[in-house]
């Protein structure tokens, strides 16, 4: 059995994998599409090394962030990882919040022949990213809420799959392809969005700014540093927002996508949801394990 963890950013996925993977006696594969990258490590919330506890972790630090990465990339390399697991007589464990990303491995989704259609690109050449968006989200809803307006490469790809009927309407989509649980953390709207904007004020304490300079110094302007965290330092590095705007931009974008992926898992999934005990998250552990138990 496949064990899988969602929840919204900043909720306590990474803690619970863990203590599930050192429970169950296996090994750990990230469900995020920016930890990835390597060099992209306070802003994407990755486990550091020392954080890991023995553990084995998969699909963190595997590519360059000049590298570009795609659900379609994601689903082939997982299940791959999900065979070698089974040969070996491990339960996996997905932790992650990219739902479309987690969904298209679980489920019959068909990425075959799904390159970008380029004619798009002089189609919609004068429209804007929010227009552009709002054309992404009538046609694949689903993976609107998945990707941010501002990433137009992969708005464009993915109204491209739209169009070729590759994925928006792909018949066998909603059915599952493995025997797993899913455990969804969950916690009261209020005191998630405070520790959202906790976690952001610590990322900067961290040295998430220095990071993303790092990053812009070296002209890269890939997929990777459009996620939140790092799109809006770039946006203060361009002299468009000061850093005070910057760091409030990345704690409501943070909160915005909170949102949306409870809306995805929700809409989406058929979830355990475990309220997270955050005085005592030994509570939270054990009703996971409890319902994987069943």
């Amino acid at each position: 059995m496949i064990i899988v963890i969602i929840g919204p950013t900043g909720i306590g996925k990474t803690k619970l994998s863990l203590a599930l993977a050192s429970h169950y006696k296996t090994e750990i594969i990230s469900g995020d599409s920016v930890q990835v990258y390597k060099g992209l490590d306070i802003g994407s919330a990755k486990i550091k090394n020392e954080e890991m506890n023995g553990i084995k972790h998969h699909l963190i630090d595997i590519l360059e962030p000049t590298e570009d990465f795609s659900v379609a990339l994601f689903q082939k390399v997982v299940r791959e990882k999900i065979l070698d697991f089974e040969e070996r007589g491990l339960n996996p464990i997905i932790v992650g919040g990219t739902g479309l990303y987690i969904k298209s491995v679980l489920y019959d989704y068909n990425f075959s022949n799904s390159s970008r259609d380029r004619s798009l690109d002089e189609l919609y050449k004068d429209i804007s990213n929010e227009d552009l968006h709002n054309i992404l989200k009538e046609r694949d809803n689903e993976s609107s809420l998945n990707i941010h307006m501002n990433n137009r490469k992969r708005v464009l790809q993915a109204i491209s799959r739209s169009k070729d009927n590759k994925v928006s309407n792909n018949k066998n989509k909603d059915v599952p392809l493995y025997d797993f649980k899913i455990i969804g953390l969950t916690l009261d709207r209020t005191l998630l969005y405070e520790i959202i904007n906790k976690r952001v004020d610590v990322m900067i304490e961290e040295g998430l700014i220095e990071e993303v300079k790092n990053l812009y110094d070296k002209g890269i302007k890939s997929n990777s540093v459009s996620a939140i965290g790092y799109k809006e330092l770039y946006t203060y590095f361009d002299g468009d927002y000061s850093l005070e705007e910057a760091i409030n931009k990345i704690k409501q974008h943070s909160r915005n996508l909170a949102k949306k992926q409870l809306t995805f898992f929700n809409n989406q999934f058929n979830v355990e949801w475990v309220n997270v005990d955050m005085k005592n998250f030994d509570n939270t552990i054990n009703k996971a394990i409890n319902l994987l138990d069943k």
